[in-house]
């Protein structure tokens, strides 16, 4: 768990970052509780090596800071803590359980917008037909 003197330097270094949130959500961030919740969710599922929830820690208060979008956590923790698929979902949705599901109402997750894929055509962008060129000489027509 972070110190409280930890915590103060942090706000005194990005006042602009942590003015984002409200002080309800930022002691339920740094509390205790939420600490031993995260911690106690890793061991349920294997996970004991300190670093390793640490670095589950990390990726979890990237999404409580909407700095990445909850969908993408168990992807984070299959690439970034090293966890295997299967552990990395199933920590994944203990998180939304039990941590995600206890911010105080007036803080929440950005859930991320979907982003039009380039490729394929959403109802609302531009359809653009494929130019024409010359005649294909190569090709037989057809009778």
């Amino acid at each position: 768990m972070i110190e409280e003197s930890e915590i103060q330097k942090l706000k005194n270094k990005y006042p602009d970052f942590f003015n984002r949130f409200s002080p309800e959500f930022l002691d339920f961030v740094f509390s205790e509780e939420t600490s031993m919740a995260i911690a106690g969710i890793c061991i349920e599922n294997g996970i004991e090596d300190e670093e390793t929830i640490d670095k589950i820690t990390s990726r979890i208060a990237l999404v409580l800071f909407n700095e990445v979008p909850k969908e993408n956590l168990a992807t984070m923790f299959e690439k970034g803590a090293g966890l295997n698929p299967v552990i990395a979902e199933k920590i994944s949705f203990d998180i939304e359980e039990y941590i995600f599901s206890q911010i105080p109402e007036n803080q929440s997750i950005e859930s991320s917008p979907v982003k039009p894929s380039p490729i394929i055509p959403t109802e609302n962008s531009p359809r653009t037909e494929p130019k024409k060129k010359g005649v294909d000489s190569y090709r037989e027509p057809i009778e």
